[in-house]
């Protein structure tokens, strides 16, 4: 989906981004999705019931989106501040889920992590202060550019985070091996 946002950034932000609620709604309300059926499919219904509650009130952003914002004037402006908010809020859920708790086990990872989201919540802001209608539509184009490479990037942190458990399990045994030879 990241590529797609990517290459038809343009498109997506043509008529003023007259999409983009569309597509954002659509954007948070797969997320809120997730955070309602993960925590059921993985039985974790009791430490999940922030995680359904955060999902539930995604699936509402996305329905204010999608449908009620329809042919609003003032869309654009109310679709960027859901958006912003709504964006400081999950990256602030990732600075702690995978920035402060995920350090020790991934720490590269989660610096990348961790910068990314202070990126992402100063877009963010920017969107939000946007003084005029060009700015905003400026701003919101750098955000829809940042949500393609965002969503790429989400996939990728999976990877990455075992690529680089595997690379400190590798450094390890190597460092006891040398360790017990200087040993013997």
């Amino acid at each position: 989906m990241g590529v797609l946002v990517l290459i038809f950034n343009e498109t997506i932000m043509n008529n003023d981004g007259a999409i983009l609620n569309g597509l954002v709604g659509t954007v948070i309300a797969i997320y809120g999705i997730e955070g309602i059926i993960l925590p059921i499919a993985t039985d974790q219904m009791k430490k999940g019931k922030i995680q359904m509650l955060s999902g539930g009130i995604n699936i509402l952003i996305a329905i204010v989106m999608i449908f009620l914002l329809e042919g609003n004037p003032d869309e654009l402006r109310i679709v960027c501040v859901l958006w912003s908010i709504w964006s400081i809020m999950r990256e602030s859920e990732e600075i702690v889920e995978k920035g402060f708790e995920g350090i020790k086990k991934h720490p590269v990872v989660s610096l990348i992590n961790f910068a990314e989201s202070i990126v992402v919540i100063i877009f963010s802001i920017m969107l939000i202060c946007a003084k005029d209608y060009h700015e905003l539509v400026h701003h919101a184009h750098a955000h829809v550019i940042l949500l393609g490479i965002e969503l790429i990037i989400e996939v990728i942190w999976v990877y990455a985070a075992e690529l680089e458990a595997r690379g400190w399990r590798k450094l390890k045994r190597r460092l006891a091996k040398e360790e017990q030879q200087v040993n013997e």
